[in-house]
This record gives structure tokens, C-alpha cells and sequence, in this order.
């Protein structure tokens, strides 16, 4: 218990210092997506916390990534006649 205890400040700051780095990517997911950047902060928040709750590891790292934009870019893009894409 007081190991834990003893890592909690680099936890949080940890925490903090990853969730400030994964915002403005968020928010572009949600403006690539057209549901607006709220929506891709709120994907995010729920994402994050539903992979911490069902995460399979204590050093679980999981959160909006850059590849994710190419793959839906090529799959979109075989849907031209779709604009609601």
C-alpha cells in the first residue's frame, strides 16, 4: 500500500501530461469525423475510461492514435457517392 501510495503523484501527473497530449488529437477525430470536436473529446473521455475499466494490464496504454486517420481515409474514400460518410 504505501509503494502505491508513494506513485501516486507521478500517476497523476503522468495522467495529466497524457491527457493534454491526446486533446487537440481528439478534437480532430471529432472534426474528421463531422461530429464536431465536442463529440471527439467526449469519444475520447469514454474510450479512456471504459479501456481502463476492461484493460487487460496494469500499463494499459490506449487512446486516439494518427494511423486511425489514414485507415478511415482509404475506407471513406471507396464510399464517393456517400456524403453522409
Amino acid at each position: 500500500m504505501q509503494a502505491q501510495l508513494g506513485q501516486l503523484r507521478g500517476d497523476v501527473f503522468g495522467g495529466l501530461t497524457t491527457g493534454i497530449v491526446a486533446l487537440p488529437l481528439a478534437l480532430a477525430f471529432g472534426v474528421a469525423s463531422g461530429a464536431g470536436p465536442v463529440a471527439g473529446l467526449y469519444g475520447a473521455i469514454i474510450v479512456g475510461f471504459f479501456a481502463s475499466l476492461f484493460g487487460g494490464t496494469p500499463t494499459n496504454i490506449s487512446g486516439p492514435t494518427g494511423p486511425m486517420v489514414v485507415v478511415f481515409a482509404g475506407l471513406f474514400a471507396g464510399f464517393p457517392d456517400r456524403p453522409d460518410l
